[in-house]
């Protein structure tokens, strides 16, 4: 019998409980709005727990231990997975998708992109704070011109083609495309020269990726987001 990694099939087999458990939980029940198209609070957890499943379960079927001595930071990123993981589901609610998805995504890409290098925490923490701050900012100037839009599109002051939310969603994710576009080719690149490849790149990636799920999630499927702070 080939022998397999520890660490992914724990993980693994802490997925599957986790997958379980939101299933089975009576505080995500699916629900349908008045129009129907609510597909309710479980459709991102469950998402979440299926990648984490199928990916685990790939790294546990496919990678061998190495005769070799075990890299040292192997227990530092599971540790740090696990720990993250964990603060996601406790935090969502309190804190928001916006800022923790932020949080959760930006660490996770700084530190699996350095693994082979020393890390430099300030800088890291300074690039996290940064792109917390700027998603939170175009996030915010993104969801006024939304409200503007779909006020006036059902008020008639627009065309009515403005007054639903799947075209509202292509705007956004115009507008997301726009920003992105204009932060790499400017604040990116211009830290890259710095020597600050790793920090720009994980901040970039993060912005696109968390602003990309919002509007998916939130305008064309209808899924109640957690504002969190960001309730106002």
């Amino acid at each position: 019998m080939k022998k397999i990694k520890l660490l992914p099939a724990i993980m693994t087999i802490l997925s599957v409980l986790y997958l379980i458990y939101v299933i089975s939980s009576e505080s995500t029940t699916l629900v349908a709005d008045t129009v129907g198209g609510d597909p309710g609070g479980k459709v991102i957890p469950i998402m979440i727990a299926l990648f984490l499943v199928l990916g685990f379960l790939f790294i546990t079927l496919k990678e061998r231990p190495e005769e070799s001595k075990r890299n040292n930071g192997t227990a530092f990123l599971f540790v740090t997975t696990l720990i993250l993981a964990l603060l996601y589901v406790l935090l969502t609610k309190s804190v928001g998708f916006i800022i923790l998805t932020t949080i959760v995504l930006y660490s996770l890409e700084y530190i699996y992109t350095t693994i082979d290098e020393i890390r430099r925490p300030v800088s890291g923490i300074i690039g996290g704070t940064a792109t917390v701050i700027s998603i939170t900012a175009f996030y915010t100037l993104m969801r006024l011109i939304t409200k503007i839009m779909l006020r006036m599109g059902k008020k008639g002051a627009l065309p009515a083609i403005f007054g639903k939310n799947s075209t509202i969603a292509v705007i956004c994710l115009l507008y997301i495309f726009v920003i992105v576009t204009i932060l790499e080719l400017t604040v990116v690149q211009t830290l890259k020269k710095r020597g600050l490849e790793k920090e720009a790149n994980a901040g970039i990636i993060t912005f696109a990726v968390v602003l990309f799920l919002y509007v998916v999630f939130k305008q064309l499927f209808l899924v109640g987001l957690a504002p969190g702070l960001l309730n106002y």
